[in-house]
């Protein structure tokens, strides 16, 4: 046999049995009960068609949770299977499930006491619908099979008619290698979907580890730390120490303006948001007494050194200049790489060349006059 199960031959269990098919692959279910599953190593079990209604399932190996008072069959497929469907309803389609089933007549009454991998027909309908899986049985595959269809005219168009329905299964602590719907089966369980670690929380499967920068939950109501991060319905959040805020809040900061004649009696203020080495700055200088524009370079700090990519690189924003007695007008702040101020530029509009402030006679002298930048750029 090609098919066997551990401890359930009524002659005894082989040495080969016993090596072919590990009884210690098991994830507790319950106080008596096994998740079932398909143990890990290549592609256990897979299913890859071979002619018009025939496909070949594979070797591997899996367990089998029968009731509570059964327990759970350690079962292993050591040669290929081949398996044939057969013809498709003359009017509607149907789906067939491919199971891996163990029969134990102890518990079934069945006369058999074996496993066995079998096709379970479902029923072709208008709106048809996998079938249910058998008592003490494992679903690997789902068929499609079309309406009308044999071996005769083309069979199974296996590229798409085919849906992988494997479970894995590992050792309780190990980390189970799918992201099926399976629910997990037990607080604590972890799994790989290919492309994150999960954690069954006890109701779902949320990113694992959030202790070390993982993303927890909506439902989480504290934080565990400051900088966690958390998925809202609002997007991201970050952990304060005491509260979840939108993450990429925004910080206040104090820039230093520089190249007026006189700062005199300014006032100054910004604030700026960071999401990794994106930095976006908004910086403002009001007129106070005693302030003096001048037609020197005018410079505002930022938060954080740019970076340096190298070559004539630089980032480029915006700005307004607003006094009492013209429209406001236009202002460009630059940074070039590896600076720690962002420049600010006025344009001449006869030749849209660039100058300071002062130099085109941008106004500075009274109430309300102010200046105000806004840039992006990627942070040393």
């Amino acid at each position: 046999m090609t098919v066997r199960a551990v401890w359930l031959p009524p002659a005894g269990q082989t040495r080969a049995d016993t090596r072919a098919a590990p009884t210690g692959t098991m994830t507790p279910a319950g106080p008596l009960t096994t998740a079932p599953g398909i143990i890990p190593g290549g592609n256990p079990l897979n299913l890859t068609g071979t002619a018009a209604m025939q496909a070949q399932l594979d070797v591997g190996r899996a367990v089998v949770q029968g009731t509570t008072a059964q327990g759970a069959y350690s079962v292993v497929v050591t040669a290929p299977e081949v398996l044939t469907f057969g013809p498709g309803h003359a009017q509607y389609d149907r789906f067939d499930l491919v199971v891996l089933k163990v029969y134990d007549t102890l518990y079934d009454s069945t006369g058999k006491s074996l496993a066995a991998v079998e096709i379970v027909p479902g029923q072709a309908t208008a709106a048809p619908q996998p079938p249910a899986a058998p008592a003490c049985s494992l679903p690997l595959w789902q068929v499609k099979v079309p309406a009308g269809i044999s071996a005769g005219n083309g069979g199974i168009t296996w590229a798409s008619a085919v849906a992988d329905l494997r479970v894995f299964t590992v050792a309780a602590g190990g980390v189970r290698p799918d992201a099926s719907t399976v629910p997990g089966a037990y607080v604590g369980q972890l799994r790989d979907t290919g492309s994150r670690i999960e954690r069954w929380s006890g109701t779902a499967w949320v990113p694992y580890p959030a202790a070390l920068g993982g993303v927890a939950p909506s439902t989480l109501a504290a934080g565990s730390y400051n900088g966690q991060l958390r998925d809202s319905s609002f997007g991201p959040e970050r952990w304060n120490g005491s509260a979840w805020l939108p993450f990429g809040n925004w910080t206040g900061y104090t820039p230093t303006w520089a190249g007026l004649t006189a700062l005199g009696a300014s006032t100054v203020g910004g604030r700026y948001c960071r999401i990794g080495k994106r930095v976006e700055v908004i910086a403002w200088i009001a007129w106070g007494t005693g302030s003096s524009l001048g037609t020197g370079n005018i410079t505002v700090s930022l938060p954080f050194p740019a970076a340096d990519p190298g070559g004539a690189f630089g980032w480029q924003g915006t700005g307004r200049h607003v006094d009492s007695s013209n429209p406001w007008r236009p202002l460009t702040s630059v940074i070039n790489r590896a600076e720690t101020a962002a420049t600010l530029f006025a344009t001449r509009p006869s030749d849209f060349g660039w100058f300071t402030p002062g130099a085109l006679g941008y106004g500075w002298a009274a109430s309300g006059t102010n200046m105000r930048i806004q840039i992006a750029y990627e942070a040393a």
